[in-house]
Parts: C-alpha cells; sequence; structure tokens
C-alpha cells in the first residue's frame, strides 16, 4: 500500500514538472477540498465548514473569491423567490379606504 507521503510526492513532482506554481497548486488543492466538503453537506455551508475546520463565513469568502469555486457558489446559493404581481392586500371598507391601521 502507497503511503500518502509517497502519493503527495509523486504529484508534487509532477505539478512542479508540468511548471505549476506553488499558488496554482494550493488553489487548485483548496478548491476540490472545498468542493468535497460541500457535496458531502449536500451544499450545507455550516457543515461543510466544521468539517474543514474554518468558520462559515470563511468558508463564504472563499466560496465567493476562489476563480475556480465560482460556478459551485452560484449552485448553491438559495434562489430567491420574486414577489407576485398579485399580492394580498387588506381588505377595503365601503368607503374605499383600506382597513389596516397605521
Amino acid at each position: 500500500m502507497v503511503s500518502i507521503d509517497d502519493r503527495l510526492n509523486q504529484i508534487i513532482r509532477e505539478l512542479i514538472g508540468n511548471g505549476i506554481t506553488l499558488e496554482q497548486a494550493v488553489e487548485a488543492f483548496e478548491g476540490k477540498y472545498i468542493v468535497a466538503a460541500m457535496s458531502a453537506s449536500r451544499g450545507n455551508v455550516t457543515q461543510a465548514s466544521k468539517a474543514l475546520g474554518v468558520h462559515r463565513n470563511t468558508l463564504h469568502n472563499k466560496l465567493r473569491s476562489q476563480t475556480m469555486l465560482n460556478g459551485f457558489a452560484d449552485s448553491i446559493r438559495p434562489v430567491r423567490r420574486r414577489l407576485s404581481a398579485n399580492r394580498i392586500t387588506a381588505p377595503k371598507s365601503s368607503n374605499g379606504k383600506s382597513t389596516r391601521s397605521r
């Protein structure tokens, strides 16, 4: 069985050999790690942040800021409902004014 250190060393050699910078490698790893945690928690940022060991605000910021996570962040944003044009209004009195107190 191959140890995690051996696997990491192999990956690192490949990345360096392909001209990948440390910044690129860290961003890619962090992005994949966050996506895995978000998928495991089915999009629940609070649960994912606990699994990752970061504050949920930190995770929200990373989801907004990381280039490779932009599509994923959009996919977990709650859909905001628009109010319909047929709003329910307070009943009107016989003189045509609303009966709702102000």
